[in-house]
């Protein structure tokens, strides 16, 4: 009896003692949060990586700076050695449904694993690229119409920046949000400009950076200048739209041409065990490498056939 009462009592016991411990757990995390979003500390940029030492060395790498770049262009929050690990484990994935699944054989598996990661990860980011710079183009007249009203009225550009920044939603107005607190910092106001022209690959912005940035070095009206921009800018992506819309069935083509032979040949060697093995005699390799360069230069045909610049 006293031993059921010892342990009951010690259970009891352990029960309040964790509720206690996970109370004030909860509340220093509340505390935490509090203190990252008023004062924008580090803690809310920590590693998500398992692998830190390594992800840290590729991050601080050249080799990841073109990917960073691109990562912050396709609006993706994740680190170079994060986006990398993604890959390497799709990559993985690819090689185990080749070799149980379709049956290749080793160096045919590692190839269209490869092939179909390096692919994959340049349409993905480009197709992200794009959404953001037609949101961000979309958004652009109504800036140079803000931009010139406040120039009309008498302010500063940094007062007109910190107004589109309060008026525009994403992803045009946090960007002014923050060249406004960077202008507060004491960053000077071209490097603030090309700073926003290096986070997006938009040929209209580049207009915009380059005209509001030669306007404030020689001076001049700039409430006309931004006006007169506002117009173009909205003919132009008029016609971006037309020209898109004529050539979107050739773009499709050009997609698909690679890929279905890819698939074709996949499904063979499902059915048929080996299929693709006289890929790699002698005039199987000859036969490949003509293959391929047929398809590249039909893709490439296609693609300068369908690119019209504006």
């Amino acid at each position: 009896m006293n031993a059921i009462l010892l342990t009951g009592s010690a259970t009891f016991f352990s029960l309040f003692i964790s509720i206690y411990y996970f109370l004030n757990y909860k509340n220093a995390n509340k505390a935490n949060k509090k203190i990252e979003k008023w004062f924008n500390t580090e803690l809310s940029q920590e590693r998500k990586s398992s692998i830190i030492l390594i992800g840290d060395k590729y991050d601080q790498s050249e080799l990841a700076e073109d990917l960073k770049k691109k990562l912050i262009q396709a609006d993706i929050q994740l680190k170079p050695s994060e986006y990398a690990g993604i890959c390497i484990l799709l990559f993985g994935a690819f090689l185990f449904a080749g070799h149980f699944l379709f049956k290749l054989i080793f160096i045919i598996n590692i190839t269209l694993a490869y092939l179909i990661i390096w692919f994959g990860s340049k349409l993905f980011l480009r197709s992200r690229q794009n959404q953001l710079t037609e949101k961000l183009n979309r958004q652009l007249p109504e800036v140079c119409r803000m931009m010139s009203n406040t120039m009309k009225a008498g302010l500063t550009i940094p007062q007109g920046i910190e107004m589109v920044g309060e008026e525009l939603k994403a992803p045009i107005g946090p960007e002014f949000k923050g060249m406004v607190q960077q202008l507060r910092l004491g960053t000077s106001f071209e490097d603030v400009m090309n700073q926003l022209r290096e986070r997006f690959a938009s040929k209209e912005l580049n207009i915009f950076v380059s005209t509001v940035i030669i306007q404030h070095r020689v001076g001049g009206n700039l409430a006309e200048v931004l006006s007169i921009m506002a117009d173009t800018l909205e003919e132009r992506a008029r016609v971006n739209k037309e020209v898109d819309t004529v050539t979107a069935e050739a773009r499709f083509i050009a997609l698909i041409l690679p890929i279905m032979p890819l698939m074709m040949a996949l499904m063979m060697n499902l059915f048929i065990e080996g299929f693709l093995n006289p890929l790699f005699t002698k005039w199987g390799l000859v036969l490949l490498t003509i293959f391929i360069g047929m398809q590249l230069l039909a893709f490439l045909v296609i693609r300068k056939i369908t690119t019209i610049r504006v």
